[in-house]
Order: C-alpha cells, then sequence, then structure tokens
C-alpha cells in the first residue's frame, strides 16, 4: 500500500482522485453489464467470462468490451444479407454446369436440409478436379507465383495478412507486372490483418491499374472499431478456373518460421472460391461482377471430368445465426467412423466440439488432435491446454509439434474425407471471423494427407496426461485462468 501510495503521489495524483476514478471505471463497468447479456445471448460461458472481466478488471474489461467485445453483428449482418442477395441471383444464373457427385460415397458432410442462410455458404461437392496438396510454404508459394503468371483474363486475391515484407513486395510486382500486361487485378485484404500495409506500398500495384481495397476497414471515431468480424479468409483465382487456398499469408515467416499447408485446385471448385471472392468484394467495394467472364468455368486442359476427387467449398462467417463453418466440422466429427486427425495452430473448443470429439472416440474413432510447441500466440497455447485433461481422460491422442510454429489447418476424416482452409479449431474461427475450408472427397488426397500428418507426428511429443496434470504449477495456473478468458479469445 505503501509503494502504491508513493505511484500516486509521484505522478502528481492526490488518493481522492484515485478513488474517483476507479469508482467511474467500476460504475462504467455496471453500466456495461447490460450490453454483455444482450450481445451475449444464448452464450452463457461467453456473458460470464465478460462480466468477470468487467468486476475484476473495470479499467481494462470495459476499454477490451467496447474495443473488441461486442460485435455490432446485427447491423453488420443487415448490410451482408443485403450485400448476398444483391449478387445471388447473377451467381445462380451463370454458375458453371459442374458435376454433380453422383459417385460420392461416404461424404464427409452429409448434409440435407439446411436454412436459406447457411446453406449460401455450403458448396455442393463437385467433381472434374484437380487437386494438389502443398505441403509447406516453398512449395505454396511456387504454386501461387505459377497460378499469378499463368492468369490470361483476371486474377482476384483475397488474404487476411499481407506483410510489407520481401515475400510481399515479390508477389506486388508480379501483380503489377500482370497489370501492366492487360490481366485485370483485384487484391482484397482484411483491415485489421494487413494493417502495416499501407498506402505507399500498394500504391505501385495501383498506378498499375489493379484494384485493391481492404475490408471492414477500422474507424476510430465510428462504431466500426470492433476487430470482430474479421475477414480471415486466404484465396487466389486465376481465370476462374484455377485457385489455391489454405492456411497460409504472404509473408516473409511462412517459408522461415512456420510450418503451413495450402491446396491448389484447377476444376469447377475454384468457380465456388470465386464466389467466395466475389461476394467479399461486393461486399467490400459495391463493384458486381457476377458476370460471365468471372464465372463461366473453362474447361482446364487435361481435366478428366470424371476424375475421383471431389470438392466442396465451406465460406462461414458472423454474418449468419449459425456459423456454418463450426457447423461443418462438428457434421464431418460426427460422421466419421475410422479416423478423424486434426492439425490446428490455435485450439480453444467449444462445449459441442469437445463433445463431439469425445463421443467420436467412445465409438471406436481414432481421434489425434496436433498442435504447436511453438505458438505465435502463446495465450492462445495455454488457453487450448486446459482442455486437454478432460480429452486425454477419453481417449483423444495429443500430440504437439516441436520443430517451428505450427499454423497448418487440415483435417483427416476416415479413407475419403479431407480439408484444408483457413479456420482454426478455436473460438474466433467458429465463431467471429470470415472463414473458407475446401472439403476434399477421394482416396488420394487423403492418403497423401495422412501421410504428410503422420510425418508431422515425427517431429512432435505425445501429451500425456501425467505431464498435464503434474506439470509446473505456474503453468497449470496460467492455463486455468486462460481457461475463463476462452471465450474472449
Amino acid at each position: 500500500m505503501h509503494l502504491f501510495l508513493q505511484a500516486v503521489h509521484g505522478i502528481g495524483w492526490d488518493l481522492t482522485g484515485w478513488i474517483l476514478l476507479t469508482l467511474a471505471a467500476e460504475l462504467m463497468a455496471l453500466l456495461t453489464v447490460p450490453s454483455v447479456l444482450l450481445e451475449r445471448r444464448g452464450q452463457p460461458l461467453s456473458a460470464l467470462s465478460w462480466t468477470l472481466s468487467l468486476v475484476a478488471l473495470p479499467f481494462v474489461g470495459v476499454a477490451a468490451w467496447w474495443l473488441i467485445g461486442r460485435a455490432h453483428l446485427k447491423r453488420k449482418r443487415r448490410r451482408r444479407a443485403q450485400a448476398r442477395a444483391r449478387i445471388a441471383k447473377g451467381f445462380a444464373e451463370l454458375r458453371p454446369g459442374a458435376l454433380p457427385a453422383a459417385g460420392l460415397e461416404q461424404s464427409p458432410l452429409p448434409f440435407r436440409r439446411l436454412p436459406a442462410a447457411e446453406a449460401s455458404g455450403i458448396f455442393p461437392f463437385v467433381g472434374g478436379n484437380r487437386v494438389t496438396l502443398l505441403r509447406d510454404g516453398d512449395e505454396t508459394y511456387a504454386a501461387l507465383e505459377e497460378l499469378l503468371r499463368g492468369a490470361r483474363h483476371h486474377l482476384h486475391l483475397l488474404f487476411y495478412t499481407w506483410e510489407p515484407d520481401a515475400a510481399g513486395a515479390r508477389f506486388r510486382d508480379l501483380l503489377v507486372a500482370r497489370a501492366r500486361e492487360g490481366v485485370q487485378v483485384r487484391l482484397l485484404l482484411d483491415a485489421l490483418g494487413s494493417a502495416r500495409t499501407g498506402d505507399a506500398f500498394l500504391r505501385p500495384l495501383i498506378r498499375a491499374g489493379g484494384r485493391v481495397a481492404f475490408f471492414a476497414p477500422m474507424k476510430f471515431l465510428r462504431r466500426s472499431l470492433s476487430i470482430n468480424f474479421r475477414n480471415h479468409r486466404k484465396i487466389a483465382v486465376a481465370d476462374g478456373h484455377a485457385a489455391y487456398t489454405g492456411g497460409l499469408n504472404v509473408g516473409d515467416c511462412y517459408t522461415r518460421e512456420w510450418r503451413d499447408m495450402g491446396v491448389r485446385l484447377v476444376g469447377p471448385a475454384a468457380s465456388q472460391l470465386q464466389e467466395v471472392f466475389l461476394e467479399d468484394w461486393f461486399f467490400s467495394t459495391g463493384e458486381a461482377l457476377a458476370e460471365r467472364d468471372y464465372l463461366c468455368w473453362r474447361e482446364a486442359e487435361g481435366l478428366d471430368p470424371a476424375g475421383p476427387d471431389f470438392c466442396a467449398v465451406v465460406a462461414g462467417g458472423p454474418d449468419t445465426e449459425q456459423n456454418v463453418t463450426r457447423d461443418a466440422f462438428f457434421v464431418a466429427i460426427n460422421a466419421a467412423r475410422e479416423r478423424v486427425w486434426i492439425t490446428t495452430p490455435y485450439f480453444i473448443p467449444d462445449s459441442s466440439t469437445q463433445t463431439a470429439l469425445r463421443t467420436a472416440v467412445y465409438r471406436g474413432v481414432d481421434v489425434r488432435l496436433l498442435v504447436p510447441r511453438k505458438a505465435d500466440l502463446p495465450w492462445t497455447r495455454l488457453a487450448g491446454r486446459s482442455y486437454f485433461p478432460s480429452l486425454l481422460k477419453s481417449g483423444v491422442k495429443i500430440f504437439e509439434y516441436r520443430p517451428c510454429v505450427l499454423h497448418a489447418k487440415t483435417w483427416v476424416f476416415d479413407r475419403l474425407g479431407a480439408a484444408v482452409g483457413s479456420a482454426n479449431l478455436d473460438t474466433r474461427s467458429l465463431k467471429l471471423n470470415f472463414e473458407v475450408s475446401c472439403f476434399l472427397h477421394g482416396r488420394g488426397p487423403n492418403a497423401r494427407l495422412a501421410e504428410l500428418f503422420e510425418e508431422d507426428l515425427r517431429h512432435s511429443d505425445a501429451v500425456s496426461l501425467d505431464s498435464v496434470e503434474k506439470g509446473n504449477s505456474l503453468q497449470r495456473l496460467a492455463e486455468s485462468a486462460l481457461n475463463l478468458l476462452s471465450p474472449l479469445l
């Protein structure tokens, strides 16, 4: 107390001033509680976590709620729904006549009926695709460069993060060259994830004729300050028939310190990613591109129209009441009968996902979870470890990847299903962010992804129940504390 009074005196405040400031903060916290209860209606754990934060840390809690916690989703959902309705008709009229999934067996997404809003984010499985799994940053960037160089009509790119470093400059300059050659270039970046990528860095592309836009700009003097409603997708589409998606953004770290994965698609599934991009572009710019030049799939040379690889894009976000990313993975876990192997950099599951993983083990499914030992966000790793004991006790096998930061998001379902995309197994991806995942169906992609998963396991350590329950006391305390904040992370 003596030190506290010295500190107060040292900055020129008397004790009365601090008492008044504290009382004001506590009053603001109390007045904020109704907003928490209304915004988190139907989410008791999240509401309780925020309320506890307001009570325990009124200064921090109030600022955090109004800055990052309050989602303002109702207004944004209306805007998003209006944008989707205006462009959806053009999508339906111009959607390419891709092969239906007539020969699809044991679909990892056995949906039969969905509300209209949610159904718009779950595309049907289509065949006739050429699928290439990209095992790391080097393979992904080589494939992305080939994709950009091969375009003849247009290039559409959407990334959460585009760093203004050597890798960012390399791909920017390639886009500049393509724009000067007459290729239409559109680049959409998330305003928060690419906050360091300023006008000066992007100016050469704009001068070359490229179009650049930012998704949900942060406006500090308006209600758009929330860091929720972010676009975490990674998409690149060339001429409507070749595309990339996955976990990699554009930056030097993805070929150096991080382990990540992506997928290159040639075929009608690329048109599904195109629709996702065009909807996000329309929402951000008002430019409607539901036109034949962008949505009429031109058959790629060498493709087998009856090929065995089926793909379905799942594009979920907070603009619908039920996030289809969460629902798709929940359904896929429950539909599995043999194995569910998951790689995720951030593991903060909600109660339904935990139940799905546990009960899959009870059905005899081999459930394995690969997470990083080295995390770019250490608090998410600690929060995730707080869920390990109950999962380990149920029989879920958990491994921690040693060599570097693990950032891949991959799923293996039984012997036919797989998924690669931008979605993590955490609250932000499954509720608050716009994400895109490509579900794959075929023995080739499934076997290749399983092979890469097993290769990563050879560089990982199995997590034991003893190590979690009897480990370092301070770490276990930190894990338990962060568990309380899990709905906020």
